[in-house]
């Protein structure tokens, strides 16, 4: 899935000699231009390497910025140029190097311009004029607040309407960037704690509006790339794989990583496992059903008895610090796992690298100790690319993230961040059916204590 591009095979050397200490069992192949130094030369030896399959990442150091900046311009948007601190990328730190490493593969989720042309965002390299006070980070997340409600709920933090459909960029500590054009309007402070964020605004929207349907016409040949780096990385597995498993949310990733499976092995060898923890959202339970049902496969569902636990075993309602519930949902999955495996067991995640720094260290391809093999399609997507690919394949969504949720989880997660409980409690069709709920109605009163 992910490649390296650097100039000599001494920087090659140490290239392999970091990946061995930080990423032993990512398989990242390392390539280099034979010393090339001119523009010419070094983009001769690029284009013999690359193909539409992978993502590559050009490491060039200081001395060569010159090639660095030209190829910047000109290489396919499956290409990240990174100029490392240092005179040849052999002369960094090993600790630095597996730092660029991280920074250049956040680029491939995290760039995006201004098509000022089709008033709407490009998303992927080399694409559209450059946001004014973008950086990157590994840490950071882009996605589209798209839809009525989600402008309803930024208008009622901000105090005025933005525009429809805005880019929002996820940073650290629950600050998010909004960008209604080319530069910031807006930021919000979405709290762990708390039942509303606070915003303030920082600029003029651009525009009112920013059309679904553009940002999926001036995004649809980046997404069919990023879609066939998915598929060709899934195929290296069609013939191993006996029994294919999507663990299966509800969410957007998960549902994304599910439907790539199907397109890559047969039917009969892909089956989704859901885990009804027993607080699940009613709008997650509809969904999973309605979803399987049009895609006509079968979906194993594992009870992980969460409620139970609280209403019969008096367990605590869990916490940042104890989160016992998590430990039952994975029980729950590994054993549903383990009952219908069968020979070689390939295992699909929707896991994102932008998700946690724990995910992002985990290699695309790793074996469990149940000896399955557990892969991520769509490591280095954004949000915002599982979004617009789900708009552009006429994936249905689920409802909730109509209503503006980021992610998916149980009605009583600690994880919920005070945007979510801003949603819950404000609108009516997730509100009034959990009112009802003794768990909910809990969560709520703990909530509102904090």
């Amino acid at each position: 899935m992910i490649k390296i591009i650097v100039r000599s095979k001494r920087d090659a050397d140490a290239v392999k000699a970091m990946l061995r200490i930080f990423y032993r069992e990512w398989d990242v192949k390392v390539y280099t231009m034979h010393g090339s130094r001119t523009i010419d030369r070094a983009l001769d030896e690029i284009k013999s390497i690359i193909t539409q399959d992978s993502f590559y990442i050009v490491l060039l150091g200081r001395e060569d910025t010159r090639v660095a900046l030209e190829l910047d311009k000109i290489l396919p948007p499956n290409v990240a140029v990174r100029i490392v601190p240092g005179k040849r990328v052999r002369n960094i730190r090993v600790d630095q190097l597996a730092h660029e490493f991280t920074l250049a593969r956040s680029m491939f989720r995290l760039s995006v311009g201004w098509d000022d042309e089709n008033k709407c965002f490009r998303l992927g390299l080399r694409k559209g004029s450059p946001l004014n006070g973008f950086e990157y980070n590994p840490a950071y997340d882009i996605f589209f607040g798209l839809g009525e409600h989600y402008m309803e709920k930024l208008m009622g933090i901000l105090g005025v309407k933005p525009c429809k459909n805005p880019l929002l960029v996820r940073k650290l500590d629950g600050l998010h960037d909004i960008y209604c054009g080319p530069g910031k309007y807006a930021e919000i402070h979405i709290f762990d704690e708390g039942i509303k964020p606070v915003g303030r605004l920082t600029g003029k929207a651009y525009v009112e509006e920013i059309s679904e349907s553009k940002l999926v016409e001036a995004n649809q040949e980046l997404l069919k790339l990023y879609e066939r780096i998915s598929l060709e990385f899934l195929k290296k597995y069609r013939e191993w794989a006996d029994t294919v498993i999507v663990p299966w949310s509800g969410g957007k990733d998960s549902t994304v990583a599910l439907w790539l499976a199907l397109k890559v092995f047969p039917r009969g060898k892909v089956k989704a496992v859901y885990v009804d923890t027993g607080v699940e959202f009613p709008q997650t339970r509809e969904y999973v059903e309605e979803i399987s049902r049009r895609l006509g496969i079968e979906v194993y569902t594992i009870y992980a008895g969460i409620d139970k636990g609280l209403l019969e075993e008096n367990m605590p309602m869990p916490t940042h610090d104890n989160r016992w519930c998590t430990g039952r949902k994975i029980d729950a999955l590994e054993k549903k796992m383990a009952e219908i495996t069968e020979g070689n067991t390939l295992i699909v995640t929707g896991d994102r690298d932008a998700e946690s720094s724990r995910r992002s260290i985990r290699p695309p391809t790793r074996r469990e100790e149940t000896e399955a093999l557990v892969v991520t399609p769509i490591k280095l997507w954004s949000t915002a690319h599982v979004q617009l690919y789900m708009l552009m394949e006429k994936i249905p969504v689920n409802p909730l993230y109509h209503y503006g949720f980021y992610r998916i989880g149980c009605y009583i997660c600690p994880a919920l961040r005070s945007w979510e409980l801003y949603i819950m409690l404000n609108i009516p069709e997730i509100h009034k059916r959990l009112i009802n709920n003794k768990l909910y109605q809990e969560f709520i009163k703990q909530r509102l204590k904090e």
